[in-house]
């Protein structure tokens, strides 16, 4: 991140210099807050710690990748000099990756919610907690 930003500096005209400061600190400033956010909602869910030390643990190798497509695919992307570069990759793959654990951290929350709400409701109804009466139809779809 730094070492980009350097490079992106050394090649910008020396009028533009100091609003690519600004726009670096402001940057680092966001991270920072998205990063003190992160830590609190983990405090609250283990499920949501566990997949971000998971996502902070990923590594990729910035010299190639492999691209997923069938040879025709692959010969077109070549021939429009369309191939992806190594950053967009890692974008999307990290990208992908946080669509799939936020949507599994919705699926736990609605799951949470739900029986929380059907013990609740059997509480009310009966004094007597009776797991044969739990009404778990609508986790079902």
């Amino acid at each position: 991140y730094e070492d980009t930003y350097r490079e992106k500096i050394q090649n910008i005209p020396a009028t533009d210099i100091p609003l690519a400061l600004l726009t670096q600190a402001g940057d680092k400033r966001q991270f920072k807050i998205l990063q003190q956010r992160q830590r609190k909602l983990e405090k609250n869910s283990p499920i949501r710690e566990a997949f971000n030390y998971y996502s902070r643990q990923l590594q990729f190798d910035t010299e190639y990748y492999v691209l997923n497509a069938n040879v025709e695919e692959k010969k077109r992307m070549i021939r429009n000099d369309a191939l992806p570069d190594i950053t967009s990759v890692i974008v999307s793959d990290l990208d992908l990756r946080d669509l799939v654990r936020n949507q599994i951290l919705d699926a736990f929350d609605d799951v949470k919610a739900e029986f929380l709400y059907q013990k609740s409701k059997i509480k009310t109804e009966n004094s007597d907690w009776n797991l044969d009466e739990f009404d778990a139809l609508e986790l079902q779809s």
